[in-house]
């Protein structure tokens, strides 16, 4: 039985489920360090007053834990999302506009940033309206380059 039959990779022997699991995990990492970048670039705009790392901390349910809600927060950026991605993006096929694998992962991204908004930003106390929508335009920024170079990536290690 050749390796092809039995779904198996023919470069690497490894089954073309766990290849393809690892390459969506390589798309989830260069979604991740773009979604990362911009909200570095979001708290050095701010004078680090937005509380990022404080929402992303809540978001994972780690409110007392900064570093500990970051990393939780990098692993399922890199991890869980592509590979939830992954599982049910053809489901998003059916919605007007979904002909492309970017538009497909910018939809999934707003279901992140809205769930970031319901979860992880709830409470805050921001010193201005000025910082809200600052905050509410680099979250919504870094959530929509997420989705798009995901589902750009994931395509290209996929396909």
């Amino acid at each position: 039985m050749s390796q092809e039959v039995a779904g198996y990779d023919s470069d690497s022997g490894l089954p073309s489920s766990v290849v393809e699991g690892v390459q969506t995990i390589k798309a989830g990492i260069v979604s991740t360090a773009l979604m990362l970048f911009i909200f570095l670039a979001a708290e050095s705009e701010s004078g680090f007053k937005l509380g990022v790392p404080a929402a992303i901390a809540k978001f994972v349910r780690m409110p007392g834990d900064v570093y500990l809600g970051f990393s939780v927060f990098v692993f399922i950026g890199v991890v869980v999302w592509p590979l939830v991605f992954a599982a049910i993006e053809d489901k998003f096929e059916a919605l007007p506009g979904s002909g492309d694998i970017a538009v497909r992962g910018v939809m999934f991204s707003l279901l992140l940033w809205l769930a970031f908004l319901g979860f992880g930003s709830t409470g805050m106390q921001l010193e201005s309206s000025a910082l809200l929508v600052l905050y509410l335009a680099f979250s919504f920024l870094a959530h929509v380059g997420y989705g798009y170079s995901l589902g750009v990536f994931y395509a290209r290690f996929t396909r």
